[in-house]
């Protein structure tokens, strides 16, 4: 016989994980209320407003659109991982906003594409719209050139210590 309590101990999420590794970034004043569907931290949001006109994000649903980081800090308690954190409908959560040269930030949510067999640095990456992650290859994917976000691959992590034995990829913002 298993509790709602016990249940809610030992299972263990898998949500997206990262970092922030600027120094300093800006961030949309008072955040943003999710709306529609949860949403894992450090994913790319688009922005709107509800009925009361508080500011609202949910998960990019078109590469040409302006886009956000989610970056919500987490409060971690009874020894709860990283991966069981995500922004649940309704949750405010932190956005920041995208600046080319200047933010920088780890991910676990990201794809390789058939041009790009392993991570390296100097890989170009968009959102995937459908994957909901970040596609990492050489800069030829067709969405690509559309894409009103686009990074680059800087560095890649994999400190299993803190990530749950997530991979992580750090990404610049190379136009926002």
């Amino acid at each position: 016989m298993t509790t709602r309590h016990m249940k809610a101990l030992t299972e263990v999420g898998n949500h997206e994980i990262g970092n922030l590794n600027s120094l300093k970034v800006k961030t949309v004043a008072h955040g943003a209320i999710v709306v529609g569907a949860d949403v894992d931290n450090f994913t790319l949001v688009e922005l709107g407003y509800n009925a009361e006109g508080e500011r609202t994000c949910k998960q990019l649903s078109d590469v040409a659109k302006k886009s956000y980081l989610i970056a919500t800090p987490e409060d971690r308690y009874l020894g709860e991982q990283l991966v069981d954190f995500y922004n649940g409908v309704g949750d405010r959560a932190r956005i920041v906003v995208l600046e080319a040269a200047y933010t920088r930030f780890d991910s676990s949510a990201f794809v390789l594409d058939a041009t790009a067999p392993k991570v390296t640095n100097g890989q170009k990456a968009h959102w995937d719209v459908a994957a909901k992650k970040f596609r990492i290859h050489d800069g030829s994917h067709v969405d690509y050139a559309t894409a009103s976000a686009k990074f680059e691959v800087v560095s890649n992590e994999d400190d299993l210590e803190y990530t749950n034995g997530k991979e992580q990829v750090r990404f610049e913002v190379i136009e926002a």
